[in-house]
């Protein structure tokens, strides 16, 4: 079940929608999931995601992006949430010295790389569904 918290009614369409999309894209067979989206101001970063429980997920997306980059910044996010679902990432909190460290970690790496393709697949059906 994904539910949408906060900014305006488009943006929380736009957010459910897109995270729907991902959802199927990256963990189809999942069948017991909940993700909770909250729009809202951030400073500092675009987008996080925490799990809370067991197969429970919290998004946080900064409402003051370009639409584009509010997508991306969704589909980043699900890309965390499939890696939590299958083992992928741990949420020990560790600090790291550099920007470019964090950059590269395992996660972070595969969710910029699926990010770009996870929006530009949701984009092409949005524009099929419009014609």
């Amino acid at each position: 079940m994904i539910s949408v918290k906060g900014g305006n009614f488009f943006q929380r369409d736009v957010a459910y929608n897109v995270a729907s999309f991902c959802y199927n894209e990256l963990i189809p067979r999942i069948r017991r999931c909940d993700i909770e989206i909250n729009i809202k101001r951030m400073k500092g970063y675009e987008g996080t995601c925490i799990d809370t429980d067991d197969r429970e997920y919290e998004i946080e997306v900064n409402k003051n992006q370009s639409l584009e980059d509010f997508c991306v910044t969704i589909c980043h996010e699900m890309v965390h949430i499939k890696q939590y679902v299958r083992k992928e990432l741990f949420s020990d909190v560790i600090f790291y010295k550099t920007r470019e460290e964090y950059l590269n970690l395992p996660w972070e790496v595969e969710a910029y790389e699926k990010q770009e393709i996870l929006y530009k697949k949701w984009l092409s059906i949005q524009n099929q569904e419009i014609k």
